[in-house]
């Protein structure tokens, strides 16, 4: 695209969380956005599997790949989510080394629609990145 990198924000919500991190592990981007992101595929199957899950070949080691993040990190993860426990956002955003910022709202669930409440999304994003803001 030739877009110059310090005016991107790359976004991953759940599985997308996995590319979304490697390619900013990777590239210096204007930001960070990971919805209801995972530690790592292995890690989530060891939520529901146990020990068979060190059988799973590892796509998306997201604890590692964060730790090499320098751009601004937003992490959204809601506490009522059931898929991916919101305790994967908050370590994630632990290990990051970066500028960034936790949401962490109560009663989002993993497919929330973030629109429906600016406080879970649509306001941390403006304010977090300097977004100009639709008052």
């Amino acid at each position: 695209l030739k877009w110059p990198q310090d005016e991107i924000i790359i976004m991953g919500r759940s599985i997308g969380c996995g590319p979304a991190t490697a390619i900013v592990a990777q590239n210096k981007v204007y930001g960070l956005i990971l919805i209801c992101p995972f530690l790592s595929v292995r890690e989530l199957f060891r939520e529901y599997i146990g020990r068979a899950a060190d059988m799973v070949n590892e796509r998306f080691p997201n604890s590692e790949h964060i730790q090499e993040v320098r751009s601004p990190l937003l992490v959204v993860h809601g506490k009522a989510d059931s898929v991916v426990p919101w305790s994967h956002g908050r370590t994630l955003y632990e290990l990051c080394r970066a500028r960034k910022r936790l949401v962490a709202p109560d009663n989002m669930k993993h497919n929330s629609n973030l629109q429906n409440d600016p406080n879970f999304f649509v306001l941390p994003m403006l304010h977090f990145f300097g977004l100009p803001d639709y008052k």
